[in-house]
This record gives C-alpha cells, sequence and structure tokens, in this order.
C-alpha cells in the first residue's frame, strides 16, 4: 500500500527487473523473453519455462497499491484474459510496495501480485510462489501525514482503542472532540488506503495493525521536553506524582510495565499541560546535563485517551506503544511486548 514516484517507462523497466528477479529464485525456472502484449489492456508480459512447460505472466504496473483501487486492476487483468482458460497465462498485479492488506486484496480477486522489492505470491500450474519479508524501498508518499496531525490523530486513536466498535461519524466527533467535517476528511483517507470500511453510516476499523504502523512511521508529537535527573528511585518518584498532580499521565516505561510487565526500568515519563517550575523543586529535581532519567512532555492539549492503575493514570496503550517505540534499544522491546499483550488481544 505503498506509493512512489515510479511512473511510466521506468516503473514499467523497474517491474520487469522485479519479475525476473523472482523468477531466478524459483528452482529450474528460466525466463524466455518480456515484451509488451499486443491487443492486450495489460502492461507487459514476461513468459518463462519449467519443468512443466512454457508459461506466461501477464502483468499491470501501478505506481500505488491501494486496496480499493484493487478491484478495477482485477477487472482489467481478467478481461485481458478473457478466451485464456489454459491456465497457462497468470494474471500479475505490479507495484512498488504491496502491503499485507493489499496482498490479501489481490488473493481475494483472484490475481497474483508481486512487487519492486521482490515480494511476491504467484499461482503458477496450482502452487503458490511466494516470497515475503522484503522491506519497504519506498515509506515515503502515501499521503498519510495529516491523518496524524493533532486534531486528526484523536479519531485514530478513538479508532484503535476500540477497534471491534461500528462507529456513527457522530460518535468519532464527539470522542475525539473535532467536528464533523474533520471526521469526514479522515474517514475519506483512511478508506482510500483501505483501513475502514463504511457503510449504513456506521464505520468500521478493518486494518488496526497497518493502521498502528502507519502512524508509528510518521510519529512526530508536538511537545515540549524537560529533561531531568533525581536521585529518587523510579518507583519512588511515580509515586509522588501520583500523589501531587492532579493533572498528568505516565508514558514510555512507566506507563508500559503497568499495561504489561516487560523489564525493570530506571527512567520515568510522564505528559503534563503545563509545566511549572515550582514542580521540579517540589520533586527535588536537578538539571539533567546529559544524565537525565526523567523526562517530562509538555502540551498544551490534554491526553484525552488514559487509562488507570490504582491511583496512576496513564497514556492509553496506543500512545505508550507510540512513545516507547520512538525510543531506541530497550523501547522496541517494550513496545513490541506491549502490542502483542495489550493491543492485539483487544483487536481480535
Amino acid at each position: 500500500m505503498s506509493e512512489s514516484t515510479l511512473t511510466g517507462i521506468e516503473l514499467e523497466r523497474k517491474a520487469k527487473e522485479a519479475i525476473r528477479g523472482i523468477l531466478a529464485r524459483i528452482p529450474g525456472a528460466s525466463v524466455e523473453d518480456s515484451d509488451a502484449p499486443p491487443g492486450r489492456r495489460g502492461d507487459f508480459q514476461v513468459r518463462f519455462r519449467t519443468a512443466a512447460g512454457l508459461r506466461t505472466l501477464h502483468c499491470e504496473a501501478k505506481s500505488r497499491a491501494w486496496p480499493n483501487e484493487l478491484h478495477a486492476v482485477a477487472h482489467r487483468l481478467k478481461s485481458a484474459l478473457e478466451g485464456n482458460r489454459s491456465g497457462l497465462t497468470i494474471p500479475v498485479f505490479v507495484a512498488p510496495y504491496v502491503s499485507k492488506q493489499a496482498a490479501e486484496a489481490c488473493l481475494n480477486l483472484g490475481i497474483s501480485w508481486a512487487d519492486l522489492a521482490g515480494n511476491c505470491e504467484l499461482r503458477i500450474d496450482g502452487a503458490y510462489v511466494k516470497i515475503t519479508g522484503e522491506p519497504n524501498p519506498f515509506q515515503k508518499g502515501r499521503g498519510t501525514v495529516s491523518l496524524y496531525s493533532p486534531k486528526s490523530a484523536n479519531i485514530i486513536h478513538a479508532l484503535l482503542l476500540d477497534a471491534k466498535r461500528s462507529w456513527t461519524t457522530e460518535e468519532l466527533a464527539q470522542t475525539a472532540h473535532v467536528s464533523l467535517g474533520q471526521v469526514a476528511s479522515v474517514k475519506k483517507l483512511l478508506e482510500t488506503n483501505g483501513w475502514i470500511q463504511s457503510s449504513y453510516g456506521k464505520t468500521e476499523l478493518v486494518a488496526p495493525e497497518e493502521l498502528l504502523d502507519d502512524w508509528s512511521q510518521n510519529y512526530k508529537p508536538k511537545r515540549k521536553t524537560h529533561q531531568f535527573f533525581t536521585l529518587d528511585s523510579p518507583s519512588e518518584l511515580e509515586s509522588k506524582v501520583a500523589n501531587t498532580m492532579d493533572e498528568y499521565a505516565f508514558t514510555e516505561f512507566s506507563a508500559g510495565e503497568r499495561y504489561a510487565s516487560y523489564t525493570r526500568h530506571q527512567r520515568v515519563a510522564f505528559y503534563v499541560t503545563q509545566w511549572e517550575d515550582n514542580w521540579g523543586r517540589t520533586f527535588r529535581f536537578k538539571p539533567g546535563e546529559g544524565a537525565s532519567n526523567v523526562t517530562v512532555y509538555e502540551q498544551s492539549e490534554p491526553l484525552l485517551f488514559v487509562e488507570t492503575f490504582g491511583d496512576a493514570c496513564c497514556a492509553s496503550p496506543i500512545q505508550t506503544y507510540l512513545d516507547l517505540k520512538a525510543l531506541p534499544g530497550r523501547g522496541q522491546d517494550a513496545a513490541a511486548n506491549l502490542r502483542e499483550t495489550v493491543l492485539q488481544p483487544r483487536w481480535r
């Protein structure tokens, strides 16, 4: 579900190279030639020989792989092969990168797929040739950055926290504290990417994994960061914060350990809407100066989505995941643990 700047001749050239590279990895397969099919609607064909004989991949290359556009691609490919019932010509969709969601859509539509990264699922002689795991070389350019501006992100947040729910536009607007027009704009982009389905006035999230992945790749929070040092242990400081402050929310390891215990942590992190110098004196903080073990995130907009554990207020597991994922080292591992033990069970 990625889009690149490749178009026309350059896209077709790279698509042919990718197909040839994939076929070269199939034992016993040898490429005969490739050309543009005269009188056909596909972009190009690649003929190759296996032990079973000569086969042809009839390919259509597109600069993007948005699931909601694949019905039209499948129709064109199948129309181009009308009358060919032998199974010796295989319809294949090719894009710079094909996401898991787009790949499933291709298979449900009865067409094979491949991407420029070298991933593919080809139906040849009743069997699958499947290659996955090659990274996306076109991370940028899907037009989804606007989804994660503060107001729009509240809508995404609500959907991910209650992924099994069917939402009306009014419910999303009320929960996310945004206008109906804002919800409509976000829904349009989500639907284009195949992450939601809308029918009978209701909206359902169908691809929470991919949506969260895209958010984490584009996560650039607007907030002010304060770094401090304390001699208190994490548990001592967290207890002081919980007993002293009215408006705060733990995040990173301070929240992650409450959602899904993973490892002992030595750093404390929490959100506030406004940081006052007197708080630093209350907690006896010292300037971090490169050796900080306390991070305070100051953002003017209060966190809409929080959960409590005893006396502790925590940013939602979605927010905590994003903050942990943005940390190097153990933060990445803790984020993966939180996703596996907390988020994925909520989505099933």
